[in-house]
C-alpha cells in the first residue's frame, strides 16, 4: 500500500480539482512572499511586529492547503474505489448467491422419482420411456434457464439422457474425472469448473453433480450433472453493473489470478493473469498493457454457509479515466448546492473551522497593525498600504481555501450518493434473483409425478396423504426459505403440508379462499404460475408474505388441472437479511423494500424505526422512476441528512420481464452523511459603511469591534492591542463580569516594556440584555487592551471590525447630562452612509467602564 506522500504524488496529477487548487494557492503563496518583501523594504520598523504574524498566517494557510489537497486526493480515490468496490463485490456476491441455489437444485433433482426410475430401468436392462424423460428435462430447462444442460449417466459413465440434445449422446463410456469423483463422493454435491468431456467445445464449464442412488437399497446407480450457464450469467451480471460510458472493466479471477470472466473481451481477454489486490488493501496500482490502473479485488462473501470456489471479483480503471466528471455528477452537484450550508460533514466542518481560525488570527494582526499606524509616527502611508494588501491577500487565500473545501465537501457527498444508489441496486437485484427461484420452484414441484398421480386418482387415502407429506417435508428441508409447502385439491382444500418451523397452526383440511387459488386452477400451461399480493396470510402466522402457486395437472392429461401447490416464502427474515447483507458498515444506515406507487414498506432493517406496513413519505421522484432505474438524493430525516439511494425492480431473466408477473417494488438505502446545522438565535451583525479615505481636515481614528450584533468603538489612540482569548487565565472569587486576567507587555513609547497582569472585563455588561454568566468559556472573539488612568485593562469582545478614520466634526462628545447618568458613552458618530438608516456609532469611555466595574 502506498504511503500518504506516494499516494499524493501518484494520483494528484490525474485529479483536476487538486491541480486547480494547487495552482491557485501556489500563485497566492508567491504573492504572500512579495508582500512580505515589500513590507521589509518600504517600512522595516513599522512592519517588524507584523512580519512574524504574516509568516505564521502564511504557514497556517500552507499547512491547511497541504491537508486540504491531501484529503481531496484521498476522497477522490475513495469515491472512485467505492464504485470499483461495488462492481467487484456485487459481481462476485451475486454469483455466490446464485450458485448457492444450484447446490439445492442438484440435491433435489438427483432424487427425482422419474429420473431414478429411468436410471434404474436402464441399469436393469428394462425398457425405458426416453420421450417422457426428455419431456421432463425440457420442462426443467424451461423453468430453470440458468442451466444449458442436464446429463444423466450410469455407473459405467455412459450417457443415458441429456437436456442438450444437440450435443451427441452416446452409449459408450466417457472417461472424465467429474464422473469418478462424483461416484465416490458422499457429499451433497460436487462442484467442478474447467474443461470436461461432458461439455465438449467449452473451456469453462461449471458442473454440479451428485450420484443417483436406488430408492430401495441406496446403492449407487448413476450420476446427475447440472451444467450452469456460466458465461451467460457473468455477461448478465457485468451488463447490469455497467453504465453508459463506463471506462472500468470487471473481471472474475480464479485462485491463480487468471481471468475466467470479463466484461470486455477486447480490453482484458479470458486467460490473462491479472495482479490481484492483496486481501486487506483497499485498492492497488496495476500496470497492464502499458497503462496504470487503479484496481480493487474482493473475495465472495459466503451465503447460508456456502462460499463457493475461491474466486474473486476484480474491477480496474485506467488512471487517466479514474477521476473524470460524469454526467450524473452534474445532477449530484446541483443536489448538494440545493442544501447549501445546512449540510455539513464532520471533515469539511473541521477544515472550514481551521480556515476560519486562521482568518480570525490574520484579521487581528491587521487590526493591530492599523492601531499601530494610528499611534506611531513613521512611514504610515506605506504601512497602511501593506495592511490593505495584506487584508486583500487574506481574503483571496481564504476564498481559495473555501472553494477547495467546497470541492472536498462535494466529493465526499458525491461518493455517498453514488454508493447509496449502487447499494440499492444490489438490494433489488438480490430480491429479483431470489424471487425468480421461487417462481421456478413452485412450477417444478407441481410436476412431481407421484403427487400428480395421487391427485389424479381423485380419492386420497391416509397413505396417499402421508406420501405427499413426506415429499413436501423432504423438499422443505432442502429449501429452507419456505416456512410451509402445501398441496390443495381442486376444491381448494389443503390435503398435505410441510411445516418447517413446527408452528402450532395445522392447515390440513382448511380451505384456501384467497383469489390466487382459483386463478391457479385457470393456468393454461406448466410454465405459468400465480403469486399472491404481499398480504397477511393465515398460512404465515397472519403476517404479510408472498405465496407462490402452480397448478398440478392430471398424470395422463396435461390440460386437466387436479389441484395446486402453494409455497409460503419466509419473507420476514429473508427480506431483512437481503437488506442487512448489503448495508454499508456505517452506524445509522438502514434499508427498505417498498411497494410502488403506494409507498407501503414490506421490509425494513432495525435502524429505520419503520414497521412493515407503514407508508414511506418521501420525494415522489423515487416512485416515478422507470422500472430498472435508480436515483440518489439528499434527504432530511429525523433532523439528520441522509444520502438516499433507490433502485426499482427490473426482474431477472424471464421473471417480471415477459409479462408473467407484475410487482413494482423498489429498494431504498439511507446512509447518514451529516447533521442538520441548527440556526442560532443570535442576530445578524450590523454592517457599517465607513467613510472612504482620503478625508479632508482633522481626522480621528476609531477602533471598532462587535459585542453581540452591535458595533462599538474606542478611540484608536487609546487602544494598545487585540489579544487572543485563549490567553485568559481564570481568577478565583472575582465577580462574574471579570472573566479573568492576561499577561500583557506594553511596548509602546510610553509603556513600561515588561509583562504585567491586567483584568479582563466581559463586554456583555455594556448591553442592556440579560447575560448568562454560567455559559462555557469563550473560545472566539478577542481581548481589546485599552489604556486607562489606572493602567491598561482588557475588554472581552465578540469580534473585531475595522480601524476607520472620521473627520473630527463627525464625532460628537456626549453632554454632561448623559455623562452623569452612569453610561459608558464618550462620543457619538454620525454615519450618513450606513446600511442602517439613522445609525450612530457609539464610542466608549474606558474610564467609565472601569469606574462602573469598581462600583459593582
Amino acid at each position: 500500500m502506498l504511503s500518504e506522500a506516494e499516494r499524493f504524488e501518484t494520483f494528484s496529477p490525474y485529479i483536476r480539482s487538486v491541480a486547480q487548487c494547487k495552482e491557485i494557492l501556489r500563485d497566492l503563496n508567491g504573492t504572500w512572499g512579495l508582500v512580505s518583501a515589500i513590507a521589509e523594504i518600504s517600512c522595516p520598523t513599522e512592519a517588524a511586529t507584523i512580519l512574524p504574524a504574516m509568516e505564521a498566517t502564511k504557514k497556517g494557510f500552507a499547512d491547511l492547503e497541504s491537508k486540504l489537497t491531501s484529503q481531496l486526493v484521498s476522497e477522490e480515490i475513495k469515491k472512485t474505489c467505492l464504485e470499483l468496490e461495488s462492481k467487484a463485490q456485487v459481481s462476485i456476491d451475486i454469483l455466490v448467491r446464485n450458485l448457492y441455489e444450484r447446490t439445492a437444485d442438484i440435491g433435489f433433482l438427483a432424487t427425482n422419482a422419474d429420473i431414478c426410475n429411468f436410471v434404474l430401468a436402464s441399469v436393469n436392462g428394462e425398457r425405458t420411456d426416453i420421450n417422457s424423460l426428455n419431456q421432463l428435462l425440457d420442462e426443467y430447462g424451461l423453468k430453470y434457464t440458468v442451466y444449458n444442460d442436464i446429463i444423466i449417466l450410469d455407473t459405467d459413465s455412459r450417457i443415458l439422457a441429456r437436456l442438450d440434445r444437440d450435443t451427441a449422446t452416446t452409449s459408450q463410456s466417457i472417461s472424465d474425472p467429474i464422473i469418478r469423483q462424483t461416484l465416490h463422493s458422499i457429499e451433497d454435491y460436487v462442484e467442478t469448473f474447467g474443461k470436461t468431456k461432458l461439455r465438449p467445445g467449452i473451456d469453462r464449464a461449471l458442473i454440479y453433480s451428485k450420484r443417483i442412488v436406488d430408492p430401495v437399497d441406496d446403492s449407487v446407480i448413476g450420476v446427475l450433472c447440472l451444467s450452469f450457464r456460466f458465461d451467460n450469467e457473468m455477461e448478465g451480471i457485468f451488463r447490469s453493473l455497467q453504465k453508459k460510458g463506463d471506462k472500468a472493466v470487471m473481471l472474475l479471477l480464479d485462485t491463480d489470478s487468471v481471468v475466467i470472466a470479463t466484461s470486455d473481451y477486447d480490453h482484458v481477454p479470458i486467460g490473462r493473469v491479472i495482479e490481484a489486490v492483496p486481501e486487506g488493501d483497499h485498492y492497488g496500482m496495476l500496470d497492464f498493457a502499458g497503462r496504470e490502473y487503479l484496481s480493487v479485488t474482493h473475495r465472495g462473501r459466503p451465503y447460508q454457509g456456502y462460499a463457493g470456489q475461491e474466486w474473486y471479483g476484480h474491477a480496474m480503471i485506467p488512471l487517466q479515466s479514474a477521476f473524470g466528471f460524469s454526467a450524473s455528477d452534474k445532477e449530484i452537484n446541483a443536489e448538494i448546492l440545493r442544501h447549501g450550508d445546512s449540510l455539513s460533514t464532520e471533515l469539511s466542518s473541521l477544515i472550514a473551522d481551521a480556515a476560519e481560525n486562521i482568518n480570525l488570527f490574520l484579521h487581528r494582526v491587521i487590526w493591530n497593525g492599523q492601531v499601530m499606524a494610528t499611534n506611531e509616527h513613521g512611514n504610515l502611508l506605506s504601512l497602511k498600504a501593506i495592511l490593505k494588501q495584506l487584508r486583500s491577500m487574506g481574503a483571496r487565500t481564504a476564498q481559495a481555501l473555501a472553494d477547495s473545501s467546497s470541492k472536498l465537501h462535494t466529493t465526499m457527498i458525491t461518493s455517498e450518493l453514488r454508493n447509496a444508489e449502487s447499494i440499492a441496486r444490489l438490494m433489488i437485484d438480490i430480491m429479483d434473483r431470489n424471487l425468480y427461484e421461487r417462481s421456478n420452484d413452485c412450477r417444478w414441484w407441481a410436476l412431481t409425478s407421484e403427487i400428480r398421480r395421487i391427485l389424479s386418482e381423485g380419492r386420497l387415502s391416509s397413505d396417499d396423504k402421508a406420501k405427499i407429506t413426506d415429499i413436501l417435508l423432504y423438499i422443505n428441508k432442502l429449501y429452507t426459505v419456505y416456512t410451509r409447502l402445501f398441496i390443495y385439491d381442486i376444491k381448494g382444500t389443503i390435503v398435505a403440508e410441510s411445516n418447517l418451523h413446527n408452528d402450532p397452526m395445522n392447515a390440513i383440511g382448511r380451505q384456501v379462499h384467497a383469489s390466487y387459488a382459483q386463478e391457479t386452477f385457470s393456468l393454461r400451461s406448466p410454465q405459468e404460475y400465480r403469486v399472491s399480493m404481499f398480504e397477511e396470510s393465515w398460512l404465515y402466522g397472519s403476517n404479510p408474505t408472498y405465496v407462490y402457486n402452480a397448478a398440478i395437472r392430471h398424470i395422463d392429461d396435461i390440460n386437466k388441472v387436479v389441484g395446486g401447490i402453494g409455497i409460503v416464502f419466509d419473507s420476514t427474515p429473508e427480506f431483512k437479511h437481503m437488506l442487512e447483507d448489503c448495508l454499508p458498515d456505517k452506524p445509522g444506515a438502514f434499508g427498505l423494500f417498498v411497494e410502488r406507487p403506494s409507498g407501503r414498506i414490506i421490509a425494513a432493517t432495525e435502524a429505520s424505526n419503520y414497521q412493515n406496513g407503514e407508508i414511506l413519505w418521501i420525494d415522489p421522484e423515487f416512485f416515478e422512476l422507470q422500472e430498472g432505474t435508480g436515483k440518489s438524493k439528499i434527504v432530511l430525516y429525523n433532523k439528520k441528512y441522509y444520502a438516499v439511494g433507490c433502485y426499482s425492480s427490473r426482474g431477472y431473466r424471464e421473471f417480471k420481464t415477459t409479462g408473467d408477473y407484475h410487482n413494482d417494488v423498489a429498494a431504498f438505502v439511507f446512509i447518514p452523511i451529516g447533521e442538520k446545522a441548527e440556526t442560532t438565535g443570535s442576530e445578524q451583525r450590523v454592517a457599517i459603511a465607513y467613510p472612504q479615505e482620503p478625508l479632508t481636515g482633522d481626522v480621528v481614528d476609531l477602533a471598532t469591534f462587535y459585542i453581540g450584533s452591535e458595533v462599538y468603538a474606542f478611540v484608536a489612540a487609546d487602544v494598545l492591542e487585540a489579544m487572543d482569548v485563549t490567553l485568559i487565565n481564570s481568577l478565583p472569587g472575582v465577580k462574574s463580569y471579570i472573566v479573568g486576567s492576561v499577561m500583557y507587555c506594553d511596548n509602546s513609547p510610553d509603556g513600561i516594556n515588561e509583562k504585567i497582569p491586567i483584568i479582563v472585563i466581559d463586554g456583555r455588561i455594556l448591553t442592556n440584555k440579560a447575560v448568562d454568566f454560567d455559559q462555557p468559556e469563550k473560545t472566539t472573539g478577542a481581548i481589546i487592551v485599552v489604556r486607562t488612568q489606572a493602567g491598561p485593562i482588557g475588554l472581552l469582545v465578540d469580534g473585531l471590525d475595522a480601524i476607520p478614520s472620521f473627520e473630527t466634526s463627525q464625532v460628537q462628545p456626549v453632554n454632561e447630562l448623559l455623562r452623569g447618568d452612569g453610561g459608558y458613552v464618550k462620543s457619538l458618530v454620525n454615519i450618513p452612509e450606513s446600511n442602517t438608516s439613522g445609525k450612530m456609532l457609539i464610542v466608549l469611555n474606558q474610564e467609565l467602564i472601569l469606574a462602573s466595574v469598581r462600583k459593582r
